[in-house]
């Protein structure tokens, strides 16, 4: 039993795994949103409780539609009339058998039920709301994701130039090698230049295992096959521009942040529901035909009809009432809580985000021109060493800094496309400004 068991398991296991799609071997930001988008199981589970609100929705509607039964029987039977009160001393009572039938249909329509439209309408609000975080688990998804293909690209950039300092270091070494060959260099200059080489070798296969992992973990979010047989190289994940003033993107997130919006669905609907619970004490109206088919057998029988209309008064129902608006009440506050607080969140999302461009954009052009004063200081060592001038501890120190002004320029570029994407997150665009 635990063998088939087992064998079930891996047999489910493989076929989901067989289900997932397969990665380009370039992969572009849009192909990964794309796999996203389609695959995610954080909007699979918002479309599945969308299904759940539309289909409550659904039958909150039912009541107010009409509502159509059709009804057929035939009986054979003896009916005691003493048993139903028609007093009969001399006689036994009991007549029968004989046959009764009837076949009719039902036909019951609200005229007036404000509690249900109410209701209904509070639904329909509901669903609303479930619509738009659907949209709201999109651009989260999409933030999530183009946060991973930066992480990715960032392992890349530093397996990129930890290469180029390789080249750089080789060369050295080569150098050196030649020059205490020639008796102009000192034996430390060669051991310098070789740890210089070691070292850097060692950071290589860390960064290439960096890589590596950065790319399986971006799979995994994709819901693809788990591989890291692909590269990624699209720097449109980065972004463009600068960032818009403090107003026009808070007035921008407010009108166009999917959870905003379905909090402001989510108070209406639980507006509406308050209505529903204290609209219950109203009377309410309803219209009843019944027309079929009535005698003794299906051969023998005669049309019969009522038209009814009947009006409900509430009167006592044992605080039942009271206890729907209380609670109708709680859930209202509850959701001015819910709106209150996501308001506060955008303010914060959107204030944050923007500081983090402003931050992020001046880190990169202080990084560039660190960059370009490291590469000048490498090129003025590398000349005084090739002139015998100094000793290559000069040339060593000034890769080092290279490397250290390289570092921190890839970080710098790192944090302003996250900072840019969190930017597009906090103003409700995340999908639209990187799914083309």
């Amino acid at each position: 039993m635990i063998r088939n068991l087992l064998a079930f398991v891996l047999i489910a296991t493989f076929a989901t795994a067989a289900e997932r799609p397969n990665l380009p071997a370039n992969l572009t930001v849009n192909d990964a949103l794309n796999l996203a988008l389609n695959n995610s199981a954080v909007i699979r589970d918002a479309v599945a409780a969308l299904d759940q609100a539309s289909g409550r929705s659904t039958q909150a509607r039912s009541e107010l539609l009409p509502q159509v039964n059709a009804a057929l029987r035939q009986n054979l039977q003896t009916v005691n009339l003493i048993g139903v009160g028609i007093p009969l001393p001399s006689l036994t009572g009991k007549i029968g058998p004989f046959g009764s039938m009837d076949a009719r249909m039902f036909v019951e329509q609200q005229i007036f039920n404000l509690a249900n439209r109410r209701s209904w309408q509070s639904s329909r609000q509901r669903v609303n709301s479930s619509r738009l975080l659907v949209d709201n688990a999109r651009e989260l998804v999409s933030l999530n994701v183009v946060a991973a293909y930066l992480d990715a690209l960032r392992a890349k950039a530093t397996r990129q130039t930890i290469t180029e300092q390789m080249r750089l270091a080789s060369e050295l070494d080569s150098l050196t090698g030649e020059r205490v060959r020639q008796g102009v260099a000192a034996e430390l200059d060669a051991v310098r230049a070789m740890q210089q080489v070691n070292s850097l070798q060692q950071q290589l296969q860390e960064a290439e295992q960096s890589y590596t992992e950065a790319k399986l973990n971006l799979a995994n979010m994709l819901q693809a096959q788990i591989t890291s047989e692909f590269d990624v190289s699209d720097n449109a994940a980065y972004g463009t521009g600068v960032p818009p003033d403090r107003d026009a993107a808070l007035k921008a997130a407010i009108a166009g942040r999917p959870d905003y919006r379905a909090a402001e669905a989510s108070l209406r609907a639980a507006e509406l529901n308050l209505q529903s619970a204290k609209s219950s004490r109203l009377p309410t109206l309803v219209a009843t035909v019944d027309d079929g088919q009535s005698g003794n057998s299906p051969v023998h029988n005669a049309n019969t009809y009522r038209v009814q209309g009947l009006i409900n008064i509430p009167v006592f129902n044992g605080g039942r009432t009271r206890g729907e608006i209380e609670e109708a009440e709680g859930v209202l506050h509850e959701a001015q809580v819910a709106i209150d607080a996501t308001h506060a969140r955008i303010e914060t999302d959107v204030l944050t985000a923007l500081s983090g461009v402003e931050w992020a954009l001046k880190e990169v052009e202080t990084s560039a021109a660190n960059i370009k004063l490291s590469r000048q200081e490498l090129e003025f060592s590398r000349s005084r060493f090739d002139r015998g001038i100094t000793d290559n501890t000069e040339v060593v120190n000034a890769q080092d800094r290279l490397s250290k002004a390289d570092d921190a320029g890839i970080r710098a570029q790192h944090i302003l496309g996250l900072a840019r994407a969190n930017l597009a997150r906090a103003v409700g665009t995340a999908e639209t400004t990187y799914h083309k």
